[in-house]
């Protein structure tokens, strides 16, 4: 599935197929030293003086394409095109995402802007990669690997990751608290078929009902698992006595993981990043459904493709439009972009394991096969954060969603294949254009 409209690019026309078919139509001559010695004509002056003519000439040819190559450097051809994380960079989180802007539109040179856009992603790319890690260690950054490792310490981590962590915190989410069950579900959807699945599995396999029903315990007291956040930075990953040795048993290697939500903050950072340092005319999405717009000037129209579950069938239901700056959150249950691939399991019987874990009982719940959710003023992990009760209930809740509204979050979802929203200006095209 994409999740961004495509935008048709400028090409200059290449003549070099022609050029090349000139090539095999011209005369062919010996290249033996026969043929070189009948070709010799004139006195040797002359010959010297062409020589140094045809070097004049090929050094002016070169200079040429030199020149033009750095202008059409400078330049480019202005409008849109994808941003890409410069090649070669450290490992990132750049192949997530995609990033298009409409590069020259400011007035600036195209090429310029392009080449120092790529940098700026490609530093946040890397930086966002390390910070949510939690598989290793890095020397620039403390991460999530970091506070997992050196629980009941006090660390000062980068103010990005402070405050995704207390966004959570504050809209007290506690699955985030559920990283060795999100271990366990990779391990569930990474099987080969649905016996070694089910060993994975609270609902197929006793030992994993068991496990998942302790972890959720320890999970929702705040006595065995917490965060201290006490500003400047400063974090604290409180864990139980008990909980440390059952996790020791276990062999948990993390507490906390973002899992399923990363993306939602990724996409963030990545945003907030580029225009503060004033890039504007662009917009990021990522693989498995989120969408950052940061276009202010309400001169473009957008689209974002909605898709529905409709028996064992995904079906493209239509495209939303808007236009100016919006945050769009697709909460999902079926596999939709290639992230899904580790996060999502069906069986032969066509029950489907999800990502969205519970911490009331760490299984995982969805109130419909899809929601979208969408805002103008917060970003995809505010809009994720405010909505993620709701798809957890037992059924979607018009009277809930529309308590969003509120704070600017509107959601489109789907009763008996028919479209509902809480956004009375709400633009769709129905069905393929």
């Amino acid at each position: 599935m994409c999740f961004l409209g495509t935008i048709n690019h400028s090409k200059k026309e290449n003549k070099r197929k022609e050029e090349q078919q000139n090539g095999k139509n011209s005369k062919k001559v010996r290249t033996d030293g026969c043929q070189s010695r009948y070709r010799r004509s004139g006195s040797p002056k002359k010959i010297v003086g062409r020589r140094i003519l045809l070097v004049v000439l090929l050094l002016a040819i070169g200079s040429g394409f030199l020149v033009y190559g750095f202008m059409n450097f400078l330049h480019g051809d202005s409008g849109w095109r994808e941003i890409s994380v410069k090649a070669g960079a450290d490992l990132n989180c750049g192949e997530d995402f995609t990033l298009k802007y409409n590069v020259g539109a400011s007035g600036v040179s195209a090429g310029g802007e392009a080449k120092a856009l790529s940098m700026l992603y490609t530093d946040a790319a890397v930086k966002g990669y390390r910070l949510f890690n939690i598989d290793e260690s890095f020397e620039d950054v403390t991460n999530l690997y970091d506070i997992n490792q050196h629980p009941n310490e006090v660390l000062t981590v980068d103010p990005v990751l402070y405050d995704a962590l207390k966004k959570v915190s504050d809209a007290n989410c506690r699955e985030i608290y559920l990283g060795p069950l999100y271990a366990s579900l990779e391990n569930l959807c990474a099987s080969n078929d649905d016996a070694a699945a089910a060993q994975f599995d609270p609902n197929r396999n006793d030992a994993a009902a068991e496990e998942t029903a302790a972890v959720a315990a320890f999970t929702q007291n705040p006595d065995d698992i917490s965060l201290e956040l006490s500003g400047e930075n400063q974090v604290c990953l409180h864990v139980s006595d008990a909980y440390q040795a059952y996790a020791a048993e276990m062999g948990y290697t993390a507490y906390l993981d973002f899992f399923w939500m990363k993306n939602a903050f990724l996409i963030d950072y990545l945003a907030d990043t580029i225009r503060g340092e004033g890039y504007q005319l662009g917009i990021i999405s990522s693989k498995d459904g989120f969408v950052r717009c940061l276009d202010e000037t309400g001169e473009k129209e957008y689209r974002y493709p909605l898709y529905h579950l409709s028996g064992n069938e995904i079906q493209s239901y239509g495209t939303m439009t808007y236009e100016g700056p919006k945050s769009i959150v697709f909460f999902h249950a079926y596999q939709a972009g290639s992230p899904d691939a580790y996060r999502y399991y069906q069986y032969q019987d066509k029950t489907m394991c999800t990502p969205y874990l519970s911490a009331a009982d760490g299984k995982d719940h969805t109130a419909a096969s899809e929601l979208i959710v969408y805002s103008g003023e917060y970003g995809c992990a505010d809009t994720l954060l405010a909505a993620f009760s709701d798809y957890q209930a037992e059924s979607l809740s018009r009277e809930s969603l529309e308590t969003l509204t509120s704070q600017n979050i509107y959601s489109i979802w789907f009763e008996n294949d028919e479209m509902q929203t809480t956004d009375e200006d709400l633009a769709v095209i129905v069905g393929n254009e």
